[in-house]
């Protein structure tokens, strides 16, 4: 959410689209060709991957690109206790060896641009 300050200090959380109501065509107009520069730099950079280990519902954790280790030891922590849940009850049926396999937990890599990587997943915690 866009925090806008005043010259005298004060902050007001917006919301974006309320903040983009609130433009004139020409501020509309300057912030897309603003968004779009900034959009292309940050697709152009690097990428940076992360480590996601999903326990088969959902995303359990997310790991920095070069803790691939501590991800590997969250995925052992959960894997035998849903293995033995999702073994036991698998039917064999049809579509079934595709729902065991989607309900095990695995690692993921997501393959991120820095800025993603830096502002989504990773950002700094102001002091």
């Amino acid at each position: 959410m866009p925090e806008i300050k005043c010259e005298y200090g004060h902050t007001l959380r917006i919301g974006t689209d309320e903040w983009v109501s609130q433009l004139s065509l020409d501020q509309l107009r300057y912030a897309r060709q603003q968004m779009a520069e900034k959009i292309d730099k940050a697709e152009q950079g690097p990428r940076r991957t992360v480590w996601l280990v999903d326990d088969g519902i959902s995303v359990a954790g997310f790991y920095r690109e070069d803790a691939f280790a501590e991800a590997a030891d969250h995925l052992l922590r959960i894997y035998k206790d849903v293995f033995l849940r999702e073994a036991k009850d698998f039917g064999g049926s049809p579509g079934s060896v595709h729902e065991f396999k989607q309900s095990i937990p695995h690692i993921e890599p997501r393959r991120v641009t820095q800025f993603e990587y830096d502002t989504e997943w990773f950002p700094t915690k102001p002091e």
